[in-house]
């Protein structure tokens, strides 16, 4: 090996030196575990929603979240979605031209009749909605497994982490994009109540990065 590493003989990996050593024992092994083991559930349901999303509307990287919003907030116009999806101003044209191509959206007057509002049409919301129910079935399929008191204390966990990580408005707003909102009411969302967050903490998050293109 051309780097300093170790192997470790119960699971045949190679260890670089400089790597970081957990703790084996106690509570902060258990936190480094609960830390670990929630990143790759984390990257699962995401990869797997990921490829379902795009399986259903045959567009990949924004394209769903796009959907999802104009579904729960109608005839926005097309700064909405830049600032939502946290992309560019043109990369959000360019992708609601794609699926505007595609019969999902389209562009309609707002009461000005200068502006142009973006709304689904009725191909747009179908696909929003089996969007939400490709989602929500591997969602459901990651708690099936789980009693009614451990998903009580699941949702109080996982409510608390959101809320650690609610650092501003946008920020919140882009964490959201695909939320299932009636499963979520307001007076309930961990997002909503830690937002604002305090602030030493605002634009700590991606929220107030510079957008990234589409």
């Amino acid at each position: 090996m051309s780097r300093e590493t170790s192997l470790r003989p119960d699971a045949g990996i190679a260890i670089p030196d400089a790597a970081p050593r957990p703790p084996r024992r106690g509570i902060r092994a258990e936190r480094a575990f609960a830390a670990n083991v929630l990143g790759t559930l984390t990257l699962t349901i995401s990869d797997r929603v990921g490829a379902a999303a795009t399986r259903v509307t045959r567009h990949g990287a924004n394209a769903p979240a796009a959907l999802v919003s104009l579904l729960w907030y109608p005839d926005r116009p097309i700064a909405f979605l830049a600032a939502r999806l946290r992309i560019s101003h043109p990369g959000a044209v360019q992708l609601v031209d794609r699926l505007e191509t595609d019969g999902l959206l389209e562009r309609i007057p707002a009461l000005d009749g200068r502006t142009k509002l973006v709304a689904l049409t009725t191909l747009g919301e179908k696909t929003a909605l089996g969007v939400l129910a490709q989602r929500r079935e591997i969602l459901d399929r990651a708690v099936s497994s789980l009693d009614d008191d451990t998903v009580r204390a699941l949702s109080g966990a996982v409510s608390a982490m959101l809320e650690a990580l609610t650092d501003d408005l946008l920020t919140s707003e882009h964490m959201c994009r695909m939320c299932d909102e009636l499963a979520c009411p307001d007076a309930r969302c961990p997002v909503e109540r830690a937002e604002p967050a305090p602030r030493h903490r605002r634009g700590a998050g991606y929220g107030v990065s510079e957008p990234h293109e589409d």
